[in-house]
């Protein structure tokens, strides 16, 4: 075993390596441009600029700002209160109170004194972006730098670092330990750590190529998939609800993280990952799952689907640009490293992106909308098909012996409107005109040949739903309107069905009528399982004259919906109906009675057989997917400002990413398939692969060749190795793409394999490890220490994919819309499964740096904080799984000695040093004499594991 380092040089270099802030520390100027520039230039800037500076106050340049104007500095950072620009704006000021015309918004001015308490940050200049932006390196076309001659060196990542350490005369750290790199490796590819066998096994091998294959053994494992997709998780602010008061699920937001570990694990090309992303719904090759089932590409769309969603937004116009400002700023940072939604009020000032530019990205946005919807693939499209036809004929069998018999029923009700009501729809003749239909629930297919006043029952219905020719409670869909606007107050629906389970409500019951009002699932009716079509009412207080759309779901393989008209009404009483027929249901049961046996056995038949075809019919998937709707270019909001509305903005890609001649975007088209086109196509595409190889490498070295991983702009951070950078990016596009034969490149590097034990010289000269001349030890992330425990502890359930495990709610934890608590071990499935609640994010997570879910994180805040410690120590879940731990080795392992060696093996992949060893048997006697109880040695063996969990080893990568 390779000689461990002092444990103080430990905590040096990971103090080195942490002291470092990460990309947030760079928001603080960004926050200045997106929230506070916005409300200067709209308040202040008229009066107070370079050519008119009342008062000696320039507040349109950054040294303007700086120096403040007669009245003397503007702030005090950090302390709002204390500055004379809160003071002024507030009008608490004794002389000075500004804007003369009357005092900002309370938001406003908290969004001032937010700006003010976490320091005021500015830009570090003013900027003339645009003359220079073709010169400027993150938007130059690729032209792969030649390898630097370095003898002995066979890589190239190798040979671009080593050229520029010894150009400072600096030499690499040495080669690290084999038990070290193997725990590396597995956390870095897999995110939990290796078994004590899998390490050994390791440590013994001898062949020259035992490293490569590793590397390929664990990139070849599902559990790879699971690391990497968490990481890109973070780019596109994944939760499965909406936040705000309410925190509403997002239905089948799990879909969406199958479907990135999916693309991870088959190593789909990072281009089309993009394409689908952006127009995964419109690609004309669909690309579909491994086992045929479903289309998987338009899953990727879903990520427009994933940022907080207000319940009940004052202003739909502005709540919609606020929802797409959110998407913009999401797109800029994940795939092009850009602060796009800088532009919103102004030109970028740094960046070469207009106002005008932003409109005409929005226009691609705000051309699309989600929806509820199957996803099966052709071939199971065409197996229910089959099966529906099968059916449709016994059940006209079955029609045809009843048909003389009396029957309970329900006569469809003519419909009759009075002045004060408006026709939605009427599904006896409407035939789904203008909804978005998916499934086979609603679909009318050739076999619908029954006329509209056949009599409804059970789950027949000549209207919308699954018809009396036609009909099988296993057909699923959904039904999506266009977007309208109500103006009158009450929504009438004539509705029947089957009744949900009790325990799912609102938007989780699969049968359902859906109001959806700016994005929010506000409004549901379900059915009853009267089987009697009735008129049920909706007041549309919240959602009257804002964005709407219905939606009629059926997710249920046991029942079924009928919505048989809609109806908008100024009256709170819905429209008569015409008188109604129906028989009770003993009608039907004596006149059967009655009937010859002949005929009975007759009817059994053919209800057994349709039973039998009832049961083939194959499962659905559902997913929330993108849709066009009601494409249009829009214009421009002057200033951010949406009822001040200037030219249109026509829809195209960013000019300096864009070819001469934008492509034509086809008729009644979002756009949003040119616009994928064009982000993986030059010259775009260099840009896109920089930033990705960036993220790669800054999962595996702690940080990127570019510091500010969401920021390529002049308000990041410039490339330490710009023409490493350019190579690797040429590699990838070369190698179509591939981020698992980027990984290999990477990881057989002598990089990657260096010990985190800095050469002294090294550390004087570049004390950040800027050239990379030592491995940055790295903390692990919540989710991974999370994994860890029930790894080390043997409870952890390695089962793939699925619905998420609602979150662990202490009593403690209190807040609007909460939820029934999951269990204290997740079920025992990987951090990744456990379910994103926005306003009950897991207690673990929010000790460990996990990030809010607004915006990218690409790289998150790291923090050694006291509060972690004390988390670990007190933690049920901690200790619970502590005591997991030490049963099973109690279990497992007869002697003291040889358990604790098995623990250091596990948690550390090292055996104990003789001096750890003897001070955990020390331990394990005074603990167990501290216990009267008869399983003491277990309480005693629990409270080490309890330690081991609690040591910075545990939870630290070197």
């Amino acid at each position: 075993m390779a000689a461990q380092p002092p444990f103080l040089l430990f905590l040096i270099l990971l103090a080195a390596a942490l002291a470092a802030p990460s990309d947030e520390s760079a928001s603080g100027a960004e926050f200045f441009e997106k929230h506070v520039r916005p409300i200067l230039a709209a308040k202040c800037y008229a009066c107070h600029n370079v050519n008119s500076a009342n008062a000696g106050l320039r507040l349109n340049s950054i040294a303007g700002l700086r120096q403040g104007g007669r009245s003397g500095p503007l702030w005090s950072p950090g302390k709002p209160d204390a500055s004379l620009l809160m003071a002024v704006l507030s009008h608490s000021h004794s002389k000075l109170k500004m804007p003369p015309g009357g005092k900002l918004p309370d938001e406003e001015i908290q969004t001032v004194r937010r700006w003010i308490e976490i320091g005021a940050p500015l830009p570090a200049q003013d900027a003339a972006a645009h003359s220079t932006a073709t010169a400027y390196w993150a938007f130059r076309p690729l032209a792969p730098p030649p390898v630097p001659s370095v003898p002995g060196v066979s890589s190239p990542i190798d040979a671009f670092l080593l050229d520029k350490l010894r150009r400072k005369g600096l030499a690499p750290a040495p080669p690290a330990g084999r038990r070290e790199l193997v725990r590396r490796l597995y956390f870095d590819l897999l995110g939990l750590p290796p078994k004590p066998e899998e390490v050994e096994a390791f440590v013994l091998e001898t062949a020259p190529d035992a490293w490569p294959r590793l590397v390929e053994r664990l990139l070849a494992s599902p559990h790879y998939g699971e690391r990497w997709a968490r990481h890109w998780l973070d780019l596109v602010r994944y939760a499965e609800t909406n936040g705000h008061e309410f925190d509403n699920d997002k239905l089948d937001a799990w879909r969406y993280r199958d479907y990135v570990i999916r693309a991870f694990n088959e190593d789909l090309p990072y281009d089309q990952f993009v394409r689908e992303h952006i127009a995964g719904d419109l690609l004309p090759q669909k690309r579909l799952s491994r086992d045929g089932a479903f289309f998987e590409s338009p899953l990727g769309t879903s990520f427009f689907w994933f940022g907080e969603v207000l319940n009940s937004a004052v202003d739909s116009v502005k709540s919609r640009a606020d929802e797409v400002d959110n998407q913009l700023d999401v797109f800029g940072k994940a795939f092009l490293g850009l602060t796009i939604a800088c532009a919103r009020c102004h030109d970028h000032k740094f960046d070469p992106i207009a106002t005008r530019d932003y409109y005409s990205l929005s226009g691609f946005f705000h051309s699309t909308t989600m929806r509820e919807a199957v996803i099966d693939s052709p071939d199971r499209v065409a197996q229910i098909q089959d099966l529906r036809r099968k059916i449709a004929a016994v059940n006209q069998q079955i029609a045809n012996l009843l048909r003389s018999w009396p029957r309970p029923y329900q006569q469809r009700a003519a419909l009759t409107l009075r002045s004060e009501d408006s026709l939605f729809d009427d599904f006896s003749k409407t035939d789904f005109l203008g909804w978005m239909v998916s499934g086979q629930a609603f679909s009318a297919g050739p076999e619908a040949s029954v006329p509209p006043n056949q009599p409804l029952s059970g789950a027949y219905s000549a209207g919308l739903a699954n018809s009396f020719a036609e009909g099988s409670n296993k057909f699923v869909g959904s039904l999506t309107s266009k977007k309208f606007t109500p103006t009158k107050l009450f929504l009438h629906v004539r509705l029947a069905g089957s009744k949900n389970p009790e325990e799912l409500k609102g938007e989780k019951a699969p049968l359902r009528f859906t109001v959806v009002a700016d994005g929010f699932k506000s409004l549901h009716i379900l059915p009853d399982g009267s089987g009697v079509l009735k008129w049920k009412t909706l007041r549309l207080t919240k959602e009257i004259n804002r964005s709407c759309y219905l939606e009629i779901v059926d997710r249920s393989r046991e029942g079924h919906i009928v919505v048989d008209a809609i109806v908008l009404s100024d009256s709170p009483n819905p429209p008569e109906p015409a008188p109604e027929t129906s028989i009770p249901a003993q009608a039907l049961e004596d006149s059967l009675s009655r009937a010859g046996t002949n005929l009975l056995e007759q009817l059994r038949q053919l209800q057994l057989e349709r039973s039998l075809l009832d049961e083939q019919i194959p499962e659905s998937t559902f997913g929330m997917i993108a849709a066009d709707e009601d494409p249009r270019d829009v214009r421009i909001h002057i200033r951010g400002d949406h009822k001040n509305l200037g030219d249109v903005a026509p829809r195209r890609m960013l000019p300096v990413l864009a070819n001469a001649e934008p492509p034509l975007i086809a008729p009644h088209s979002s756009g949003r398939l040119e616009l994928a086109r064009a982000l993986t196509s030059a010259p775009a595409a260099p840009l896109l692969a920089r930033v990705m190889v960036n993220r790669i490498w800054k999962h595996h070295f702690g940080r990127g060749l570019v510091k500010s991983t969401d920021n390529f702009g002049r308000m990041g951070d410039e490339p330490s190795h710009p023409e490493l950078l350019d190579w690797l990016a040429h590699y990838f596009i070369q190698h179509n793409w591939s981020v698992k034969a980027l990984h290999r490149l990477i990881l057989t590097s002598q990089a990657y394999q260096m010990s985190d034990r800095a050469l002294k010289p090294a550390l004087e000269v570049d004390p950040e490890n800027t050239l990379l001349h030592h491995y940055r030890p790295q903390k692990l992330e919540a989710e991974a220490i999370r994994d860890a425990i029930l790894a080390v502890a043997g409870t952890l359930d390695l089962t793939l994919y699925g619905p998420s495990v609602p979150p662990y709610i202490s009593p403690w934890q209190d807040g609007r819309g909460k939820p029934l608590s999951g269990p204290l071990d997740g079920n025992r499935r990987r951090s990744i499964y456990i379910q994103i609640r926005r306003n009950f994010l897991p207690s673990m997570f929010l000790a460990f740096d996990y990030p809010l879910p607004i915006t990218t994180i690409g790289s998150r805040s790291i923090s050694t904080v006291p509060s972690q410690a004390l988390f670990l120590m007190n933690n049920e879940f901690v200790r619970q799984q502590a005591r997991a731990w030490a049963a099973r080795l109690m279990k497992d392992i007869p002697s003291a000695r040889a358990r604790i060696d098995r623990m250091f093996l596990q948690a550390f992949a090292r055996p104990p040093e003789a001096a750890e060893l003897e001070a955990s048997l020390a331990f394990l006697d005074r603990q167990s004499a501290l216990y009267g109880t008869d399983d003491k040695d277990l309480c005693a063996l629990a409270d080490l594991a309890h330690v081991l969990f609690n040591s910075p080893e545990f939870f630290y990568v070197r």
